[in-house]
């Protein structure tokens, strides 16, 4: 098992989930109603943007070599009041179903589980390509 953090899994999994997302809304928009269809695609945003400052609030405060503190700290207070404050209003919002967004909240969770899950059982971490790197 390799100790470094791999940012292109953390880049897969916020790709992956909005694409799931996109894909199920027309059918959750048909069977499930607009206002659940929409609660999970605005649920899958909030977390994929949560993840993306996440992201970028480690890479920039905690790697060993060339930090970038300016950054790191703006996306930290910009993410606190702003993105936590769009999620209370989406939650507090009466059309929108709190079961759908707790589905598109959790679908970062998801996918990044079975996208574990699937590397796990190919054993892709195990492998090399053809240029000499993990695949």
């Amino acid at each position: 098992m390799k100790a470094e953090l791999n940012l292109e899994f953390v880049d897969r999994v916020m790709k992956t989930t909005l694409i799931l997302a996109a894909f199920l809304f027309p059918f959750l928009t048909v069977y499930g109603g607009t206002e659940f269809a929409l609660s999970v695609l605005f649920g899958a945003v909030w977390g994929v943007l949560n993840l993306l400052a996440i992201k970028i609030v480690i890479v920039n405060l905690l790697r060993t070599g060339g930090k970038n503190l300016k950054l790191g700290l703006l996306v930290l207070f910009f993410k606190m009041p702003v993105l936590y404050g769009i999620g209370y209003f989406l939650v507090t919002w009466d059309y929108l179903s709190i079961v759908g967004l707790l589905w598109g909240f959790s679908g970062i969770l998801i996918v990044s589980f079975l996208k574990a899950i699937g590397r796990s059982y190919l054993g892709l971490d195990n492998k090399v390509n053809t240029e000499g790197t993990k695949a």
